[in-house]
């Protein structure tokens, strides 16, 4: 028989399990990972552009892998931000530092980096950030569990994509690092001059770096057939209705929509995502991928791009989904939260608010609804402040995510 109490404490296990971004089909582990970020491209000159006239290289990849068609930039759409989210899988806040005499800032939450080297205990020189020069390289974080010992390598080196490229190369010839994550800044720095030509001609340039560093992969026996490649942005551009190309840092659909190609081992082929997805998804997916737990993250793993010959028959986490389920905003909250979800094709749904030890304390909705996004609002009401957890329940498919009401 067992006691009350040791059923609320199974009760909670069995929640904080299944909400674990880690639990996943180990046949689906990625051996290596290639992360290419290209700053500040709009979504409508790479896979919005019907005719694919900059991104002519990823788009062929893109037949070979998935894309992703609802991929955003959820928060604040400007680099200093951006890209310690795509680093952290969670919106972080980024504070100033002096560190080795040098002025420059870091992330309050732990990187993929460091989640990786420090679970799969690798050394720094498997755990390569390449970048260009730079006086003051931005850190990840100094969290107690994790920091400095479990930050990547940086390679700051050369003035342009091109010499990064160049110098990418080098590193996978001489180091084979296992992850490897490629920041190329161009494409926002000649958009912000504001000549189209030259804005343009660098995305086709970072395209181009993308085609280049994909076929490195496979000619490298190391890397072939066992890597895994991820590309996206940090941020878009205003649109056209918002101030042009020029500039970003709002909150419109050209800031926010971005592009996101995955491809290589584990990824489906020839797959179109049209879930709604953002930034900190990415680096939940890879951790998933690469078998690590990113405990501090806020992503989820975009299950429906995974490839289904390489799920385990019992396992049902990884399966394709019809619903998609986004992180509540704000978040903690002491008034009221908005929940956004997903639904690819019309069907019936159920949205709960639990507790910590399993008890349903609200009911948002239950019933049929059409296909699209969204919005459901909690206000606490007759709660008291801890930590609650959303659940939106398909015929298919089971999802969750953690909230901190502070009241």
């Amino acid at each position: 028989m067992i006691s009350k109490n040791r059923k609320s404490i199974l009760s909670v296990i069995s929640i904080i399990f299944l909400l674990s971004p880690a639990l996943f089909a180990k046949s689906n582990a990625s051996e290596n990972f290639l992360f290419v970020i290209i700053d500040g491209a709009r979504y409508s000159e790479t896979f919005g552009d019907p005719n694919h006239t900059y991104v002519p290289q990823m788009w062929n990849l893109a037949q070979q892998g998935t894309y992703a068609a609802n991929f955003y930039n959820d928060s604040l759409t400007y680099t200093a931000a951006a890209i310690p989210a795509l680093w952290c899988g969670t919106w972080t806040d980024v504070r100033d530092t002096v560190y080795q005499s040098i002025h420059t800032n870091y992330a309050v939450k732990p990187s993929l980096f460091e989640y990786y080297r420090k679970q799969k205990n690798m050394p720094a020189d498997q755990c390569f950030y390449v970048l260009k020069s730079l006086s003051s390289l931005w850190l990840p974080s100094f969290d107690a569990e994790y920091g400095p010992d479990y930050w990547p390598q940086f390679h700051s080196l050369g003035h342009s994509d091109a010499e990064v490229a160049t110098e990418a190369q080098k590193v996978m010839d001489s180091y084979h690092p296992r992850f490897l994550w490629v920041y190329l800044a161009d494409v926002d720095s000649k958009g912000h001059s504001g000549d189209w030509s030259a804005y343009t001609h660098a995305i086709l340039e970072a395209d181009s770096i993308v085609g280049l560093l994909w076929n490195r992969v496979q000619t490298d026996p190391f890397y072939r057939n066992s890597t895994t490649l991820f590309v996206t942005n940090d941020h878009g551009r205003h649109d056209d209705q918002h101030g042009g190309f020029s500039g970003h840092g709002c909150g419109c659909e050209g800031c926010r929509h971005i592009m996101f190609l995955a491809l290589g081992a584990g990824i489906r082929q020839n797959y179109v995502s049209s879930q709604y997805h953002r930034i900190p998804d990415m680096a939940v997916t890879a951790a998933a991928m690469l078998d690590v737990n990113p405990g501090k993250a806020s992503g989820e793993v975009m299950n429906e791009m995974l490839d289904p010959s390489g799920i385990a028959e019992n396992n049902t986490d990884f399966l394709p989904a019809s619903v998609a389920l986004a992180q509540n905003y704000p978040n903690p909250f002491n008034n009221s939260t908005r929940i956004k979800y997903q639904l690819s094709a019309p069907g019936s749904v159920r949205l709960e608010i639990f507790n910590c030890v399993g008890q349903q304390v609200a009911l948002l909705f239950d019933g049929w609804q059409s296909a699209g996004m969204h919005t459901a609002e909690w206000s606490g009401d007759h709660a008291v402040s801890g930590i609650y957890f959303y659940q939106l329940s398909s015929p298919n498919t089971i999802l969750r995510r953690k909230c901190l009401l502070l009241k």
